[in-house]
């Protein structure tokens, strides 16, 4: 068994002369060590070598060659009668003396079949059970292979990727798994290896792979097989993050190399290790592949499926998002590649691992959804596919349209608790990322941004303050990241929460909180930014953009409480600092067209603000109360009113529009009738009560709930 060096071991030249210190020349350990070494040849058939008797095995299947020794036997004495009278007639009663018995048909073709079984039997018992190279432990293979495994590990952690795969190389060549050196010995290896997949599909490679090493134990075997899947798993690694520089080719025959020899390996390799390896046999098709054959992707998937349910196991939490109908959906369906780098969503775990990249992928996919679910729900109702749930039938429509938020949100959560590792880990060649779980600290920083976005527009005050204290702590990445979006959400936050729990006294602070936000809010929308992140970034600003809007309205109105409808002015700070953050409201909305309803709201609030004239107020309300059909360019754009904006404008109107605006009977009663109604129906307790509040003071009765 190639037994791995402990972590206390040390370097790779403190194990070479441990291995050799084990036993005192001359002693019956040592003797018995050099025994075993001798016995058996850890260097198994080349690659070519076993091409070679596949070969030889179809063609005896194809050509039957010992058909040729049943001639005469399988003819008997009938053939001989015909032959000796070739130019005469037969009569028709000596036919049955022709032909042959079924003993004389059956014996001969049983004892073809068996020839032929042996053969085969033979060619793969040679090539599956003593054409495998087994290297027992203490042997000069095995300490080869692991002074260069150790020192492959030790250049991985330092990012000294060329040196490792060099480690890499050698520890295999060791063993007696050669990597190709030219096409023939490539293009040789990769049809065997095809061939071997297919025979462990057909369980008899699988069986008959159970039993190499017999010369020196089938846990051996079983061992030396787990110690090369690995390696090999490992190279292919390192050429999916872009740090091995070799062709397609070459990858493939790496992800098969792995893939069989985890299956031979059984029980000695990790359930989280098997379906590692197969997953990223499957990130293998879809980058090396044509997209006709990428349905090759979804059975190496399906089998980490099965290997995670077979073994009686609980499926690892970093590999549970991508079994969950979504993830499956993005691995299948998604655009994503792997690249190493840190963004201003999430952060990367393991650098030299494509499951963890792809992992980095899918949390940003699923922010964005739900940044978008929030922002625009209208929208995303309409484009977007709703989330496949267990439970989704039984939830009302009306419940709230913040669902599809809260799942997305709680897939980002589970998939960001299950990351992978940090950068400053030690990777070792045998840990996996699900073995070594991890947490994304940006990625759960936004989760708690959003959280706390959903629960205040639905009046859960006592829930979002759960997410308050990691909100307040902005991760190291984020603060000195040059983008200002994320610190403009942290004093937007600041701001919305003291005019929460502040009171009429945090005035001037929550002001102060919005001033600094929607600085920071310009210089972010003043940078250039990546597509890739375009989507998100715009989303958040936003959400930033709205927060801020609404806070200095919502301190306004807390001003202006108990003065005459539209008396009461703001003061020049307060709606210069409106106008600022509205400006960028509108730069915001040339790239997000559901936004353009926002800007109408606020555009009326800002003339309420500023004493203007109400008729055109008025107008801009209206805006906000009707489905727009908006043109721009040639090109026609729908976007429908979203049911919380309309309600926003149905309250404005009502509390601040002088009386001669609405002077129909009842019709500010039914105005606000039709807002608490929407409101209720959103969920959005605080809004709701402001509004029945409104009622009462029209000597209204509240709308019942």
């Amino acid at each position: 068994m190639l037994t791995p060096p402990s972590s206390e071991t040390g370097s790779p030249r403190r194990y070479l002369s441990e291995c050799s210190s084990d036993s005192e020349p001359g002693s019956p350990e040592s003797v018995k060590v050099k025994k075993e070494e001798d016995a058996f040849n850890p260097c198994g058939l080349l690659d070519r070598t076993r091409v070679a008797l596949c070969v030889f095995m179809f063609a005896c299947l194809a050509f039957n060659p010992f058909g040729t020794l049943f001639v005469g036997s399988g003819a008997g004495t009938g053939a001989d009668y015909m032959q000796a009278h070739t130019g005469g007639r037969t009569l028709q009663g000596d036919l049955s003396a022709v032909e042959p018995s079924w003993q004389e048909w059956l014996f001969p073709t049983l004892w073809l079949w068996l020839l032929n079984t042996v053969v085969v039997l033979g060619v793969l018992t040679r090539i599956l059970v003593y054409g495998e190279p087994v290297t027992v432990p203490r042997t000069k293979a095995s300490t080869t292979f692991w002074i260069h495994h150790k020192q492959a590990e030790v250049d991985i952690s330092r990012g000294d990727y060329a040196s490792a795969t060099t480690h890499l190389r050698t520890s295999l060549t060791a063993i007696g798994r050669p990597l190709p050196t030219s096409k023939f010995d490539l293009a040789s290896s990769l049809f065997w290896n095809l061939v071997r997949q297919g025979l462990q599909r057909m369980w008899i490679g699988r069986w008959l792979a159970g039993w190499a090493g017999r010369g020196s134990g089938k846990e051996n075997g079983k061992t030396s097989a787990r110690d090369a899947a690995l390696v090999y798993h490992k190279l292919h690694q390192m050429h999916m993050t872009d740090h091995l520089p070799c062709g397609r080719l070459a990858a493939i025959h790496m992800a098969l190399c792995a893939v069989n020899l985890a299956e031979c390996a059984e029980e000695k390799l990790s359930c989280e290790s098997v379906a590692e390896i197969y997953i990223t046999a499957a990130l293998c098709v879809r980058k090396n592949f044509p997209e006709r054959m990428h349905f090759l992707a979804r059975y190496f998937l399906s089998l980490a499926r099965q290997v995670c349910s077979s073994r009686g196991e609980e499926t690892p939490a970093s590999l549970q998002w991508l079994f969950h109908p979504l993830g499956h959906r993005f691995f299948v369906d998604g655009d994503w590649g792997f690249q190493e780098k840190d963004s201003m969503f999430s952060s990367t775990g393991n650098p030299v691992d494509p499951l963890s990249h792809l992992s980095q992928a899918f949390r940003e996919h699923m922010l964005e959804k739900a940044l978008y679910s929030l922002v625009t729900p209208s929208n995303t109702n309409n484009n977007n596919p709703s989330i496949a749930t267990p439970d989704s039938e039984e939830k009302p429509v009306s419940c709230t349209q913040l669902t599809d938020t809260q799942e997305y949100l709680q897939l980002l959560s589970e998939c960001a608790d299950a990351a992978g590792s940090s950068k400053n880990v030690t990777f070792t060649i045998s840990s996996s990322m699900a073995a070594m779980p991890g947490v994304d600290a940006v990625g759960k920083w936004w989760y708690s941004v959003l959280s706390v976005a959903c629960y205040w527009l639905v009046g859960e005050d006592e829930a979002a303050e759960r997410h308050y204290a990691v909100v307040d702590s902005l991760p190291k990445q984020l603060d000195q990241s040059e983008d200002m979006l994320p610190k403009a959400v942290l004093s937007a936050f600041r701001a919305r929460r003291l005019l929460f729990n502040g009171g009429e006294d945090c005035s001037h602070s929550c002001l102060l909180y919005c001033d600094k936000a929607g600085a920071l809010l310009r210089h972010s929308i003043g940078m250039a930014t990546t597509n890739e992140q375009q989507a998100s970034k715009q989303a958040v600003q936003l959400l930033v953009c709205d927060w801020l809007l609404s806070t200095r309205t919502a301190v306004w109105q807390v001003a202006c409480n108990g003065g005459p409808v539209g008396a009461s002015c703001a003061r020049p700070t307060e709606l210069h600092g409106f106008q600022e953050d509205l400006a960028s409201l509108r730069k915001i909305a040339q790239g997000l067209k559901p936004a353009l309803s926002r800007v109408f709201l606020h555009e009326a609030t800002a003339r309420l603000m500023a004493g203007a004239s109400p008729a055109r107020t008025q107008q801009l309300l209206d805006r906000s109360l009707r489905r727009r059909n908006v043109s721009q360019k040639g090109e026609a754009t729908s976007f429908q009113i979203g049911e919380r904006e309309r309600a926003s404008a149905l309250m404005m109107a009502c509390k601040h529009l002088p009386a001669p605006v609405l002077s129909s009977p009842g019709l500010r009663a039914s105005m606000l009738s039709e807002a608490a109604q929407t409101l209720e129906h959103l969920g959005d307790r605080r809004a709701l009560q402001d509004c029945q509040q409104m009622i009462l003071q029209l000597n209204v009765s509240p709308v019942s709930s």
